[in-house]
């Protein structure tokens, strides 16, 4: 019954929000303009499902550059509410399940989202390869869960290489952040209406320049070490 209460409000809240961003968007053709409705999305969502955002090493991060964040992911709550914590245009490399919703692919299309094929390597690299050119005409920073899907237990899967290999491509640095919070969240049970508090850890970036594409997994490996060293 949860379920349902939480899918049945952020389909019409990310709904509401995102057809606001897309037409304004079509209107002044600039795709930064999503960076408005993206925060208040997130913070709508924040206060239907009374939930509290901390926010831990913002500090780490340069306000005017523009990064990969490669964080862990246990809900569909992290990515709204990481839209909020970062503070900046940030759009997410979504599965490709999401282009048979007409509406929402219109949307994410518009905002400057990417799809990717998981189970198609080739059309994978394809699409990292439009967004790249892409975020050259217009720069942003970039939302990446390297598990791959959501964990459904909490446990922190071993990342794939796709935020390595963007920040590879792109120069952009890889923001290792860790959600906490967001699983417990998740399992709550209708009645219980408490407070619930998601943080997002923030370390320091690591400088993709640093690496080659085959030290792509070297570079993984270091992401996820951070991330599971903020566990700790």
């Amino acid at each position: 019954m949860r379920t349902i209460w939480v899918y049945s409000n952020i389909a019409l809240w990310t709904l509401i929000f995102g057809l606001g961003s897309y037409f304004t968007i079509l209107l002044t053709g600039k795709k930064k303009y999503f960076r408005f409705f993206a925060n208040i999305w997130g913070k709508t969502l924040s206060l239907i499902f009374n939930i509290k955002l901390e926010v831990d090493g913002y500090e780490n991060l340069n306000k005017k550059d523009n990064y990969i964040f490669a964080a862990n992911h246990c809900s569909f709550i992290d990515i709204p509410l990481l839209c909020v914590a970062c503070k900046r245009y940030l759009v997410f490399v979504a599965k490709s399940e999401l282009k048979k919703i007409p509406i929402f692919k219109s949307i994410l299309d518009r905002a400057g989202f990417i799809f990717v094929d998981r189970k198609n390597s080739n059309n994978a690299i394809n699409s990292m390869n439009i967004l790249v050119d892409d975020i050259s005409k217009e720069p942003r920073s970039v939302g990446i869960f390297p598990e791959g899907t959501r964990s459904r237990s909490g446990i922190l899967k071993k990342f794939k290489k796709g935020a390595a290999v963007m920040g590879i491509n792109t120069g952009m640095p890889v923001v290792p952040v860790l959600i906490s919070g967001s699983h417990e969240w998740s399992r709550k049970s209708l009645f219980n209406l408490s407070k619930s508090t998601i943080k997002f850890q923030f370390s320091k970036p690591i400088d993709s320049k640093k690496y080659t594409y085959d030290e792509r997994q070297f570079f993984t490996d270091s992401i996820q070490s951070k991330v599971e060293g903020m566990r700790r």
